[in-house]
This record gives C-alpha cells, structure tokens and sequence, in this order.
C-alpha cells in the first residue's frame, strides 16, 4: 500500500468494491492539489488487476502485481497533459485500445490524470465512452478543478471527494518525511498549502519557505522604506519569485484568518510583519491576496511580468506605508 495515510479508508473501501464485483465503469476523483489523488488512483488501479485480491489489498506476488509495479501492464493506461492540455488525439487513441478485451481477463483500467486540462474536443470524446462504456473497462479521472469537467462527464462517474486530511495527522506525516524541517517551519508549510501534506512537503525539501521569507521581508521593508519598488520588482522578476504568489497569498489569508480566531489549532504563530499601525487591516489584506490571484490569471497574457508586479507592489505601498 501506500504511505499517505489519510487515504487508507478510502483505499480499503475499494478494495471490497473490487472482491464483491461492484467496480463502476468510471470514477472521479476530486480534491485540492497536493493530497495525493493520483496516488489513490494508482492503487485503485492495482487492485482491479491484481489476479488475487485478498482482504488486506494486492498479493504483490502475481505477474499482474510485477508487471504493474514495472509499469509494464498491458491493461493498465495513464493518460496526462502535454504541454498542459490533454488533446484530442490521446483520447482517440485510448478509445481504440479499450475495446479489446482485458489480457488478463480481468479489467482494463484508465487513468486521466488532471482531466479538467482536457480541450473541448478530447472532453467529447471521452463523453462518449462514458455514455457507452465497454465491460471490464475502469475510467478514473483526477482533478482538483472539478468546477471545470462537463456536467455530462460528472454526471456519469461515480463521484469520491479525497479530503484535505486531519491537522494531526497531516503534521506528523511531515514531520516523519521533511529532511530535518523545525516544527515551525512544517506548521508553515501546512498554512501555506491549505492542509495539503504533499505540497507542503514539496516546499519544505526545496527549501521554498526562504523564497516566501524574503518576500514578506521585502513588503516589510517597503512600509518601513528600506527598499524601493524598482529594486523589489527587479528581483522579484529576475528570480521568478512571483511563481510562490499563492503561498504568499495563504500567508496572508492565514494572518487574517489568526487575527479573526478562525486559525486551524496548530497554525505557525510567526505572522508580524510589522502592520500594527495599519487601520481595517483585515480588508485591505484581502484585496492584497485578490490582487495576488489576479497577477496569477493575468500571467497567461501578453502583458509583461514585470509591470505587473511594479503595479502589485505600489498598491501595497499605497494601503501599508507608514507615514
């Protein structure tokens, strides 16, 4: 099995799903970034072909068990994004190779891994497999924006929410998996991610928690008028740091949410920075954290990086400054 424990219920339901032979022709999986759907996915995948399934999950000794660990089943397809889109050509490809019958003779199962980067196209296409689904064939399909599938997809799979795991449990999974992060610096991570252990895993082994440091400082220094704008900007732009706008923005959201009690239990404690002096603090924050989310959509635009955080910026003067 697989060490994400917030998963084993839902990996355990499966599993009998599978031994009474009430496995749904499609599934989707949806739930934030970061806790592990594909994960999931894979070893849902596991025990639909594994040849002796058993209560406690695969036997890992069958030749199905090798050829999936060695990523060589023949029933087994993955199917994910090139170039951020999922096109047309892939899905017509894997309509053709799920008519045949299962090698094995047990079930031939899919995996559209992130299916909302289908194109409009590929979305159809894969609408009418759904609509006819040939026996023994699993569709799963993984997303974190479910809001932007078909109704007509979603309509026809069986739907199953991955949560966002308990604080706890999130917590000490980092702390047995983070190479040597303090406990403050994984209870950052977690706040930083919205819960999500995978994600905040990642920032805590990348050391990216320095990257998100220093631009906090860089907005402390900018109220107090150690820095300008221009040498902001520049760096920012040249070191890329406006690609961590999202922790930024849950750094904030966690601050307003500590100042309004609405903090999850064990949130990181570390969150002055140095705006005692600024009137509705809370409001203006929060047009911070949407100008944030706007920087990101406008990102997909001609318009240049570099303006945009200029303008970013002097917006944060502007309400934060001291006199």
């Amino acid at each position: 099995m697989i060490g994400l424990p917030w998963l084993r219920e839902g990996i355990a339901q499966w599993n009998e799903f599978v031994l009474l032979d009430r496995v749904p022709h499609a599934v989707l999986l949806s739930g934030s970034n970061g806790l592990g759907k594909l994960a999931l996915a894979r070893n849902m995948a596991h025990m639909a072909l594994c040849e002796n399934l058993s209560d406690s999950g695969p036997c890992k000794e069958c030749s199905a068990c090798h050829l999936f660990t060695a990523n060589n089943h023949p029933d087994f397809t993955m199917v994910s994004a090139e170039k951020s889109i999922i096109k047309v050509d892939q899905i017509r490809k894997l309509t053709q190779k799920i008519i045949l019958s299962s090698t094995k003779g047990l079930f031939r199962v899919i995996i559209v891994e992130n299916a909302e980067q289908m194109n409009k196209a590929a979305a159809n296409a894969l609408l009418k497999t759904l609509e006819e689904p040939p026996e023994k064939v699993v569709i799963i399909l993984t997303t974190s924006e479910v809001g932007s599938l078909l109704p007509t997809i979603k309509s026809r799979c069986v739907k199953i929410n991955v949560p966002i795991p308990a604080y706890n449990d999130a917590y000490e999974w980092l702390k047995n998996n983070s190479q040597s992060s303090s406990s403050e610096e994984i209870k950052l991570s977690l706040s930083l991610t919205n819960g999500a252990p995978i994600t905040a895993l990642t920032i805590l082994d990348n050391e990216l928690l320095l990257q998100v440091k220093t631009m906090i400082s860089d907005l402390k220094d900018l109220v107090n008028h150690q820095k300008t704008i221009l040498e902001i900007t520049k760096r920012w732009n040249t070191e890329e740091l406006y690609v961590h706008f999202s922790m930024l923005a849950s750094y904030f959201l966690m601050i307003i949410k500590q100042n309004n009690k609405l903090n999850f239990e064990n949130s990181a404690s570390q969150t002055d920075i140095g705006l005692a002096h600024v009137s509705h603090l809370d409001d203006k924050l929060l047009v911070f954290v949407k100008s944030l989310y706007l920087f990101i959509h406008r990102t997909d635009t001609p318009l240049k990086k570099e303006l945009l955080i200029d303008e970013l910026l002097i917006n944060w003067k502007s309400n934060f400054q001291k006199s």
